[in-house]
């Protein structure tokens, strides 16, 4: 049987079926097109809340708020858990403050404005979950290999690491540029990783999953 290619119209069927947002997470989905803002979307937004939730996380750790949207995707998944989260943009950090504390996570989440290896090395606390949202910004392979082993150090066993944009709009097949080959070299390191077991998901830009092994 032949892949189904996800059209624009597959895609909002999908999209159609997920339970209705509520309105914080609409209006970031406006704004986050009107202001060309990079989000996860509804579609991954809803499967990042449900591998939270089955993972039964409490703690989760993400690197790259943004205005907010994919974390509080996350944070309903843990029912009633904790998100820590770095923006390293002090007005995007604010913005993201404020859309949690509107949607009722304002004392669930803590966004720190630091880069995510200062603040990953200087981070003592454990997690479930560690969602990277940043792959498209590391500066060179060594920085994403030392995130990576960062994140793997501060998850427990059985726990969850996340990576968006995993296929940068294929061009992990043949990389030309150097953030192409970062996303490429992270897939192999995870792939490779001895303590994880991982998978990528196609969804919009591609989603890698690893999980801890026990």
């Amino acid at each position: 049987m032949k892949p189904i290619v996800v059209t624009e119209q597959l895609q909002a069927y999908m999209e159609g079926m997920l339970a209705r947002r509520d309105p914080v997470l609409a209006r970031m989905e406006e704004e986050a097109e009107s202001e060309n803002i990079p989000i996860v979307g509804p579609h991954e937004g809803a499967l990042l809340s449900l591998l939270v939730k089955l993972a039964g996380a409490r703690r989760v750790l993400e690197l790259g708020a943004a205005t907010g949207y994919s974390g509080l995707w996350l944070l309903r998944g843990t029912e009633g858990g904790t998100l820590t989260t770095f923006e390293v943009d002090a007005r995007r950090a604010k913005r993201a403050r404020a859309n949690f504390a509107e949607a009722g996570f304002g004392e669930q989440a803590l966004v720190l404005e630091q880069d995510a290896v200062t603040g990953l090395q200087k981070l003592e606390s454990r997690f479930d979950v560690c969602f990277i949202d940043l792959l498209n910004s590391f500066p060179s392979e060594d920085v994403t290999r030392q995130v990576l082993e960062l994140c793997v150090e501060r998850l427990d066993e059985g726990a969850l690491l996340m990576a968006d944009n995993a296929l940068r709009q294929g061009d992990v097949v043949a990389p030309k540029g150097q953030q192409a080959r970062n996303v490429a070299y992270y897939n192999k390191l995870v792939s490779e990783h001895p303590q994880l077991e991982s998978v990528i998901i196609p969804i919009r830009d591609g989603l890698s999953v690893a999980r801890v092994r026990d």
